[in-house]
């Protein structure tokens, strides 16, 4: 296995180096142990240096200590800013909703690797999580002429996704990809529909295992676009 070209492991130095930002700039305007966040972020950095030139299978950097060593770091911040949540914080700027949202992503992107691991997929479109979602809600972004602002839920959060498929309607069922977040005149999108098709009758919502064909290969454009400086 060439880790050091593997999307999976690519996109995860990514989303590290997104969070590790946050972190270091202290874009959260609350309490957090900023010092202890950044320290095992750090560590994390170069026990992730270990997982991409491990050059093991994907059972064996499954089972590295470096992959738990990285995990345990993306875990930590999200107890760190769910305690802060819990306390009654609230981003109160657009910039702290972008920073939140690069923390969620990091997080998901992360915390979810094992899983991908797993998988055994190594198509670039896998290296992140695609998911079938419900429109809830769906309105017009102010300011903007063509792009819509959707609510969406996956089964067990909601989701917020811009995007300029104008054929998108509150119940509808649609693929979605988990990518970094976006600002759109003052609305930060969190993922990025796949297609105006929506998925089959009686598809279950959260993490689509086995997408269709073109599902994935816009997902696999949209995460070599972010991993192809880091190859």
């Amino acid at each position: 296995m060439d880790t050091a070209k593997d999307a999976r492991i690519l996109l995860v130095e990514d989303a590290l180096n997104r969070m590790l930002a946050v972190v270091k700039q202290r874009r959260l305007k609350t309490y957090l142990d900023y010092a202890a966040l950044a320290a095992a972020l750090n560590d994390a950095h170069g026990a992730l240096y270990e997982v991409k030139y491990s050059y093991a299978d994907a059972e064996q950097v499954l089972n590295l200590p470096a992959t738990t060593r990285v995990v345990a770091a993306a875990e930590a911040v999200a107890k760190a800013v769910g305690d802060a949540m819990n306390s009654g914080y609230k981003p109160g700027s657009t910039g702290e909703k972008l920073a939140l949202a690069e923390l969620n992503y990091g997080t998901r992107i992360i915390t979810g690797f094992p899983r991908r691991l797993r998988n055994g997929s190594d198509d670039p479109g896998m290296a992140t999580d695609i998911i079938a979602v419900e429109t809830t809600q769906v309105s017009e972004v102010k300011g903007s002429e063509n792009l819509l602002e959707c609510r969406c839920t996956d089964g067990s959060r909601i989701w917020t996704v811009v995007t300029n498929i104008r054929e998108v309607r509150p119940n509808m069922t649609l693929a979605a990809a988990v990518l970094p977040p976006a600002e759109f005149m003052g609305v930060i999108s969190e993922a990025m529909f796949l297609s105006k098709n929506v998925l089959p009758e009686g598809t279950a919502l959260g993490v689509i295992e086995q997408p269709t064909p073109d599902i994935l290969k816009q997902a696999r454009a949209q995460v070599l676009a972010i991993v192809k400086r880091l190859m």
